[in-house]
């Protein structure tokens, strides 16, 4: 019995993961560019080959574990969400996919796909946390300083002002995007490798990307996952009062 109730356990601790993941997608419905996340999940098996056999494995206590659900990984959905006009002439956006505009941190350059940008006290644009979104040339100044005048961005990432190309943005291209590591508040970190910049960016001026939070397919996957959670109680519930008649019925003296 002991076997079935680390397993529902197991089952459970998996589904609550999965429930508040869910839960924070639902959260980000409305939030400007967020990428949805999902959970996968990895049966352990006491003889599984493809996993080490070291001392904990090999204990009398793992022996007991016939078969048990762990959290593998949280991946992120990169997908695309549909590009919503504000009109204003800071907000940008990007159609092409797996690229991202670039901005200077406290802790080192970052990378978002959140193009709500606005000019700081100084002219430099900024996007909403004020860290500087960056330009082609990043290595020879602090950020893209813009003076008075009608501004207009280009699809290729080209600054006008009054007409006349003042600066372009830097934008980054990731092969491949499972490669970004989430830092919170939109941004992304590149962990052991450094993004190229993208040969044919296509900037949307006057856009913001949307969330690709899909919320009828959440609800739907959200409510499976509190079924599921409710199952397993029900099946720790039965354990527990089969143990329980176990030891006090069937041992019971005539």
């Amino acid at each position: 019995m002991l076997n079935g109730l680390y397993t529902a356990t197991s089952g459970m601790l998996a589904l609550n993961r999965k429930i508040e993941i869910i839960s924070n997608n639902l959260a980000n419905i409305n939030t400007t560019s967020y990428k949805r996340e999902d959970a996968v999940f990895t049966n352990y098996l006491y003889k599984d080959e493809r996993n080490p056999q070291g001392l904990i494995r090999q204990s009398e206590y793992n022996k007991t574990i016939n078969n048990t659900v762990s959290l593998h990984s949280v991946f992120t959905d990169f997908e695309s969400g549909n590009l919503m006009h504000t009109g204003n002439k800071l907000d940008l956006a990007l159609e092409t996919k797996n690229t991202f505009f670039a901005v200077e941190t406290p802790f080192g350059i970052r990378f978002t796909r959140d193009g709500h940008f606005t000019l700081d006290k100084d002219r430099r644009l900024v996007n909403k946390d004020g860290f500087p979104v960056l330009s082609r040339n990043y290595e020879n100044n602090e950020g893209i300083i813009l003076p008075d005048g009608d501004i207009t961005i280009t699809e290729k990432g080209e600054i006008l002002v009054n007409g006349a190309i003042v600066d372009q943005l830097f934008i980054a291209e990731v092969d491949d995007p499972s490669k970004m590591q989430k830092m919170g508040r939109n941004l992304y970190a590149a962990i052991g490798f450094v993004p190229d910049e993208s040969e044919s960016p296509v900037v949307k001026q006057g856009f913001l990307e949307g969330s690709n939070v899909n919320p009828v397919k959440e609800m739907v996957a959200i409510i499976d996952a509190m079924r599921g959670f409710e199952t397993y109680q029900k099946v720790i519930q039965t354990i527990d009062e089969i143990n329980s008649r176990t030891s006090n019925d069937i041992g019971r003296l005539a």
